[in-house]
């Protein structure tokens, strides 16, 4: 008889093989809900292999804690073949010396900072868009590069796009988006206090612009795409990861392109989630789960030493419920996006991420 785990991993290979298929809308989560039992130092599990998950138990991103670690807690009964166990540790006050030789620290630090200093000897995953320590590793894309991607889908044949950004964003910060984008791409940045038609007064002079990409993510953003729109050529309008449910509801970024990391293979995960823990999962759940997915997934396939630096930098990358994703040398993560646009206040689906990279 096939054990459960088996014919989820049967059924988590059938997603992506049918993702060619998918379609439809995809979320936003800025609710987080609260589910799931409660965050305390536990050990989940028995197998030789520990992953540590290091997250605050206490103050505003507890919630998100409680995602990331329920995602985890599913993938850690579903994948793992009972090879491995999550050891969950309470970053407001951490007990590193309470774990025997992890092969894996993964940390949730929404303010960037440490308490205490994690084993050194591991790899060290962060929920964010940048390692937390030397040679760790990142699972969170930037919102720049979901603008990136964005502009690059407005403009394949490298068409003028504009880049509005405020002037506190670093010089080679741009000057590595305009590469990345790659064709004509002007960068126009603003003061502080610059109102949103004062931004599109700025693209006045510029004739042909194709599209126009907004770091910021406030109100001036709907009054200068609102200008924008009274121009003859009505450039597209793009927008990133980090705008939330106010500009995305917002009847007058209707038509905005959004570029999102794939949703495809979330479906699966998601329905299981649910019937777990009685709510719905957030993008910080997919992320728990898909840190545990590939640990597991080498300690299946290499044995309890698998988890090292250099297969979790395969140039191959991995598929997961938060989408295709592989590790840059420097440590941040490269994602394939879907492409939404901003459709009666929801992002729907247009154009699906490539199947790999």
């Amino acid at each position: 008889m096939v054990n459960a785990s088996r014919i989820i991993l049967m059924l988590f290979a059938v997603l992506w093989l049918s993702a060619c298929q998918y379609a439809g809308e995809t979320t936003l989560d800025e609710e987080v809900q609260d589910v799931g039992p409660p965050l305390s130092d536990e050990v989940i599990g028995t197998g030789k292999t520990t992953l540590a998950l290091v997250l605050p138990f206490t103050g505003t991103d507890s919630l998100k804690s409680k995602q990331i670690r329920n995602g985890a807690m599913l993938a850690q009964s579903a994948l793992s073949d009972g090879k491995v166990s999550l050891a969950i540790i309470n970053a407001d006050s951490p007990n590193y010396g309470s774990l025997k030789n992890p092969a894996l620290v993964a940390v949730y630090a929404p303010n960037g900072k440490l308490t205490g200093k994690p084993p050194s000897r591991p790899v060290n995953f962060a929920f964010g868009e940048a390692p937390l320590v030397k040679g760790g590793l990142s699972i969170v894309a930037s919102d720049m590069d979901s603008l990136v991607a964005g502009l690059r889908y407005a403009s394949p044949s490298g068409a003028a796009v504009v880049i509005l950004a405020p002037e506190r964003l670093p010089d080679d910060v741009l000057k590595k988006m305009s590469k990345d984008i790659g064709g004509t791409v002007e960068v126009i940045k603003y003061a502080p206090g610059a109102k949103g038609s004062a931004l599109a007064a700025l693209l006045a002079d510029i004739d042909d612009i194709t599209a126009v990409g907004f770091v910021e993510t406030d109100q001036k953003v709907v009054d200068a795409v609102a200008a924008l729109k009274r121009r003859k050529s009505k450039p597209l309008i793009v927008g990133h990861t980090g705008w939330g449910a106010s500009l995305v509801g917002n009847p007058k970024l209707s038509g905005a392109i959004i570029a999102r990391p794939d949703s495809s293979g979330s479906s699966y995960v998601s329905d299981r989630y649910r019937q777990e823990f009685g709510g719905e999962p957030t993008t910080m759940s997919l992320y728990g789960f898909d840190i545990v997915a590939v640990a597991s997934g080498l300690v299946r396939q290499h044995g309890a030493k698998a988890i090292t630096k250099k297969r979790l930098l395969d140039s191959k990358g991995f598929k997961g419920a938060s989408g295709a994703f592989r590790f840059n040398k420097d440590g941040t993560v490269e994602r394939l996006f879907e492409i939404t646009k901003i459709q009666s206040g929801k992002l729907a689906v247009v154009k699906r991420a490539p199947a790999g990279f």
